[in-house]
């Protein structure tokens, strides 16, 4: 039972992580949709900006946790992936005026492989919540698939899903963070829990 407990509580650390890469693509989701195309470069500027943070917090994740995750080679491939494509978006701005499609959409297919990934390890500690983020990789996933395929759409179009994708992503992570600490504090209960009140009556 400690051992359990103890590979639980391992696997929950830095949930806020999530949390804030999470946060990071709701906020680059409600930009996308609050300025679609008024200017394409700003857009892959920020892009960039919101994935190299997502990679690097991801890389980080992956890291503390892989003593106990199972899939967190997916994370961290995510993470570096992210790193790259941000890297390349933030500092090389201009060539998205063609690319910028493909590149979000084959990190839309990473990020969803990502999410898969992380739900199948929540699943597996019987994580509420783990069938949401398993959806939510799926959607994701599919959506990239539909902006690589499809690139003759139009930008506004390209731009549209890639607002959502990064909206379904964001609150995925979110979910599954929160539901991440929701644990961390159950166990911390369990492995140090309050002596009881003898109270004399």
């Amino acid at each position: 039972m400690g051992t359990l407990l103890q590979t639980i509580k391992q696997e929950v650390k830095n949930w806020w992580l999530l949390v804030l890469t999470g946060i990071l693509f709701i906020l680059t989701g409600i930009f996308t949709f609050a300025y679609p195309v008024s200017s394409y470069l700003a857009l892959a500027i920020f892009f960039g900006i919101a994935i190299l943070f997502g990679g690097l917090f991801k890389i980080f994740f992956a890291i503390s946790n892989s003593n106990e995750m199972t899939g967190w080679g997916w994370t961290l491939a995510s993470g570096i992936i992210d790193t790259i494509i941000g890297g390349v978006l933030t500092w090389n701005p201009a060539v998205s005026a063609v690319v910028l499609p493909f590149v979000i959409g084959f990190y839309m297919v990473f990020a969803g492989g990502s999410l898969i990934s992380l739900g199948t390890d929540a699943k597996a500690i019987k994580l509420s919540g783990a069938g949401w983020t398993i959806t939510g990789g799926v959607l994701t996933l599919l959506l990239g698939i539909i902006i690589l395929f499809y690139p003759a759409a139009g930008a506004a179009t390209a731009i549209m899903i890639t607002g959502v994708a990064f909206l379904l992503t964001g609150i995925t992570y979110c979910l599954i963070g929160f539901r991440l600490k929701e644990v961390k504090k159950l166990l911390k209960n369990l492995t140090h829990p309050h002596p009881p009140n003898h109270s004399s009556s």
